[in-house]
């Protein structure tokens, strides 16, 4: 396939990963681009034939906003933000959209793999990330943070202090399991096996998208 087609499609396909998205307009615009105004990286795209979709602006906007602040890791909105673009759902400023747990641990797996890509070094999540990730685990009826969240764990605890003889069952049981049989398990209704079972549907998200990542930076050469 052609090197440039290559960098068109991925920049076109709205479930792109942002990594990919980013990977990709550097290579038609060039390494500096990240310094652009939004709109003049719209217009050059647009000049080298590419009408770049909302979820792929989000994600580049997302991506250069990541490199210029690291705000990611201590504004909560932006924390939000973030999440949403690196999991292709479009910015709506009128509407209210909470990340899902998923959704979460993938955009802090994808960010921390962006920045060490572009050489640059991460942040430690602040008070507010980690409340948002709580109130979102809670409502989603986690005990234990999942391994890209455990920056959460400490403000979840608080939310859910009627299960603290569940929460230490299921750490270990979940520390014993072989993450490389999640789909082969066998659960039923416990309330532990709940628990296990919304730590092993994340684990599989974040699993799969990185599968995906991995393909399309190879595909990019």
């Amino acid at each position: 396939m052609p090197t440039a087609k290559r960098y068109r499609d991925i920049l076109l396909d709205e479930d792109a990963t942002a990594s990919a998205v980013f990977e990709a307009a550097k290579r038609v615009l060039g390494p500096s681009f990240a310094a652009w105004e939004p709109e003049t990286i719209w217009m050059d795209l647009e000049d080298a034939g590419i009408d770049l979709g909302l979820e792929n602006r989000d994600k580049l906007l997302a991506c250069t906003t990541l490199l210029a602040t690291r705000s990611f890791y201590w504004d909560a909105a932006v924390f939000e933000n973030t999440s949403m673009a690196f999991n292709d759902i479009p910015s709506a400023p009128d509407a209210l959209q909470e990340a899902s747990p998923g959704e979460m641990s993938w955009a802090v797996f994808e960010a921390s793999y962006f920045l060490q890509r572009e050489f640059q070094a991460e942040g430690s999540f602040d008070y507010e990330p980690a409340k948002y990730a709580a109130v979102s685990l809670f409502r989603s009826g986690f005990l234990v943070a999942p391994e890209m969240l455990a920056f959460a764990q400490e403000e979840l605890d608080r939310l859910n202090q009627g299960h603290r003889d569940l929460k230490p069952k299921v750490e270990q049981r979940w520390s014993k399991l072989d993450k490389a049989k999640l789909t082969e398990l066998q659960l039923d209704e416990a309330p532990s096996d709940i628990q296990i079972g919304y730590l092993a549907a994340v684990h599989l998200y974040v699993e799969e998208r990185a599968r995906r990542l991995k393909r399309e930076i190879a595909a990019l050469g």
